[in-house]
């Protein structure tokens, strides 16, 4: 369906043709139905039902140090943040003085002269007021250039500490982080390691593009390969979940690097000795366990059962489960921890430890929370758990699990720590079930394009060992819109 000058183009541009096909193919589906993709809620997961599980009071500390890498998507633009600034914008590059002295006075009356701004759009802000004339041309470059920025370039509070730079601070007071890395939008790898570097941090960074790679292509109603007014393919970001492709070039770059801590670039934690300490504890647990899940393969591989289950034992007791005698240890902790249920068969049991081991951090929900949970589910003919979207409910499931807070107690997630996966591993994702078909408005038509959601690939249980966590609501503070900053300076998260 893909035609020969487009699959050329496609070529060129270096979009992988296989997964744009099979991304045409899930448009299609989804115009053909009329509805979206939906997973069927059973329960939702909470401390009282298993689904999710306590850090422990006492922390085992492991005497193997399994390296973990920061990795951050940072390639997010900023325009639902700056939607304020859009009047603003649109006067600059009209050349429009009274438009931009009405969208000035507009931004005074609601409030967001009092929000973070970049420097140009308070030099800006300062020259309005002294002259009503037409902006000069440079004034009005460097503004649309860093209200254009991504957003991880934004100053997140008053005194212009970016979110780069306040993440970069957070990860340098965590214990043990062998790096960081960030994922920044094409063109732009430069100016990000540059901006990072220049941040007050001791740990090693690297900045890697969501390029041709990691994108896809936009598709018109009847789904064919949208084109440009010059007969050229539209390329876009593929979703979060196109990120996992990358982990491997992770454990390339920070030698030995057994996992990676994924945190929103626009969630601002700060290093206060609780937020560091909720930090240090998840990631020792997450260490910790993987270390033990390492060494039933180990055992394993060299035939020695009686090790396995002494080990799985001890993960279970570590997370507060009990074991009943009559139970296989190595089942028990598939089922009780990972709730995979491997059946009889010894050989899946043993490649089902192999898996990758994911740790998911879920805050409690204060009952004003409105988003995705993690669920038991049914995917494809398979019982199992996922940390699920908001758009992958069935209107009925929104309003029997995600709407009431009895049952949605928490909220997805804040921390991720992952196992690299290998390879092998990896491959499994190829065809994964976990995406979004998106519909926006293009060159004034409607064009739709997929998006693959990292959290859900990351957090199922077809693909991972995963342990949803609790970890304490302090640790959740999301900038989405400019007055969620406020006032607040950079004293205010050290």
């Amino acid at each position: 369906m893909i035609n020969s000058d487009a699959r050329r183009q496609l070529q060129d541009m270096g979009l992988d043709i296989k997964a744009i096909a099979e991304h045409q193919d899930h448009v299609l589906r989804q115009i053909s139905s009329h509805s979206p993709r939906v997973f069927p809620i059973f329960d939702t997961c909470r401390l009282d039902n298993g689904g999710i599980r306590r850090l422990p009071e006492t922390l085992v500390h492991s005497d193997v140090s399994l390296p973990v890498v920061a990795f951050v998507p940072a390639a997010g633009a900023s325009s639902r943040y700056l939607a304020p600034l859009v009047p603003l914008m649109a006067a600059l590059r009209a050349s429009d003085a009274h438009q931009c002295a009405d969208a000035l006075d507009a931004l005074t009356t609601d409030g967001y002269l009092n929000c973070p701004l970049p420097t140009s759009v308070l030099e800006l802000v300062a020259y309005l007021e002294n002259s009503r004339d037409v902006v000069p041309g440079d004034l009005a470059s460097r503004v649309l250039a860093e209200i254009d920025a991504p957003k991880a370039l934004y100053p997140a509070v008053l005194d212009g500490a970016t979110f780069l730079s306040i993440k970069r601070m957070e990860h340098d007071a965590l214990d043990n982080l062998a790096g960081e890395v960030y994922i920044c939008p094409p063109g732009r790898v430069s100016e990000f390691l540059e901006r990072a570097e220049a941040s007050c941090s001791s740990r090693p960074v690297r900045c890697y593009e969501q390029g041709a790679s990691l994108a896809t292509t936009r598709f018109e109603s009847d789904v064919r390969v949208a084109l440009d007014s010059s007969g050229h393919v539209s390329m876009v970001p593929g979703g979060h979940g196109s990120l996992l492709r990358l982990l491997p070039r992770v454990a390339e770059d920070f030698k030995g690097a057994r996992g990676v801590f994924i945190r929103n670039i626009d969630n601002v934690a700060g290093v206060s000795t609780a937020a560091t300490e909720a930090a240090n504890s998840f990631l020792r647990a997450f260490n910790w366990t993987l270390a033990q899940m390492d060494e039933i393969r180990r055992s394993i591989e060299v035939d020695d059962p009686v090790n396995a289950g002494v080990t799985a034992k001890r993960i279970l007791d570590f997370w507060g489960i009990t074991v009943i005698s009559s139970e296989p240890v190595l089942t028990t902790l598939m089922i009780k921890l990972f709730h995979v249920n491997p059946g009889d068969v010894e050989t899946r049991l043993f490649d089902l430890c192999r898996r990758p081991l994911v740790l998911m951090g879920q805050v409690p929900n204060t009952a004003r929370d409105v988003g995705g949970t993690c669920v038991f589910t049914e995917i494809d003919g398979v019982r199992q758990k996922l940390c699920l979207e908001v758009p992958h409910a069935t209107d009925a499931d929104k309003k029997k699990f995600l709407e009431d807070p009895s049952k949605a107690t928490h909220f997805n997630p804040v921390f991720v720590a992952a196992e690299i996966p290998s390879e092998a591993s990896l491959k499994n994702w190829d065809n994964h079930p976990f995406w979004l078909v998106a519909k926006k408005s293009w060159q004034g038509r409607d064009t739709y394009y997929q998006e693959s959601i990292l959290y859900e690939m990351l957090g199922s249980s077809h693909y991972a060992n995963v342990i949803f966590v609790e970890v304490p609501r302090l640790v959740f503070n999301p900038h989405k819109t400019l007055k969620d900053a406020g006032s607040k300076t950079l004293k205010t998260w050290t």
